[in-house]
């Protein structure tokens, strides 16, 4: 079958209208009529993930991010990086690899696979959720510190950061993913679990405001996961998903990874 198919496929298969004028959801690489092989998803096509996906003899990549560095992917932002874009895309042409990045329509499917997978891998049962797709789910309360560890050992996240009193005691908790990140100041929730986010110039969702809360003796916390960490497991959804209806071929999960690491 061709990537065009395959293409074609998900947009029958979202449940959810296809944006015709999307930027981001479009080929990076390769053409529809590409021959496909095998199937990749990830959270974004690194050299090294687009490297194991071949040796996989997976040509298609299914990012949920972008390939170039840029929101557009606008190849002439960086086509005169002769270190790494050069490298990185006469790669993909040797490799006749396609690439095909689903990020708008993977946040308007029912439910967001990536908030799916996220609340999977950080143990956030479905029962706890306070009703479906609100992603605010009643813990049997713990400490920050306590939920942290816990998010850290099942995440394997090597760069986990915390915000907030560690003895804090905690139940209610909000989750993010990528950049959307909850305001931390309502009333019913007590811990972020997000993404990513900048440190200062947000709206009631800062470090500087949880500083304070727990100042203040208000029970709040912000665990910030990454963007990729909080992403990817929602590429092995998709991973499933696909599967479901290109049978053809093989379909699997290919990890980018936590691209940060700390010093020992």
């Amino acid at each position: 079958m061709t990537a065009g198919e395959v293409v074609d496929r998900i947009k029958r298969n979202l449940g959810a209208p296809w944006r015709e004028n999307t930027y981001r959801d479009t080929f990076k690489s390769g053409t529809p009529e590409t021959p496909v092989t095998g199937i990749a998803t990830t959270v974004f096509a690194s050299f090294d993930v687009i490297q194991r996906a071949v040796a996989a003899g997976l040509n298609m990549i299914i990012p949920h991010e972008v390939t170039f560095w840029n929101d557009r992917d606008d190849k002439s932002l960086v086509e005169t990086d002769p270190l790494v874009y050069q490298q990185k895309l006469a790669y993909l042409v040797a490799q006749n690899v396609v690439v095909f990045r689903t990020h708008d329509s993977m946040h308007d499917q029912r439910p967001d696979f990536t908030f799916v997978g996220s609340a999977r891998e950080i143990g956030l049962d479905a029962k706890y959720e306070t009703s479906p797709g609100s992603h605010r789910f009643i813990l049997p309360e713990t400490t920050l510190g306590a939920l942290a560890a816990s998010v850290q050992r099942r995440t394997g996240a090597r760069a986990l950061r915390v915000v907030g009193d560690p003895n804090a005691r905690v139940s209610r908790i909000q989750l993010g993913v990528g950049y959307a990140t909850a305001a931390a100041n309502t009333a019913d929730v007590d811990v972020v679990i997000s993404g990513e986010q900048q440190e200062v110039d947000g709206v009631l969702d800062s470090p500087e405001y949880v500083l304070d809360a727990a100042a203040l003796g208000i029970p709040k916390g912000w665990i910030m996961l990454g963007h990729a960490v909080s992403e990817e497991s929602g590429m092995l959804e998709m991973a499933e998903w696909i599967r479901g209806f290109v049978p053809e071929v093989p379909v699997q999960l290919v990890k980018a990874g936590e691209p940060f690491w700390t010093p020992k």
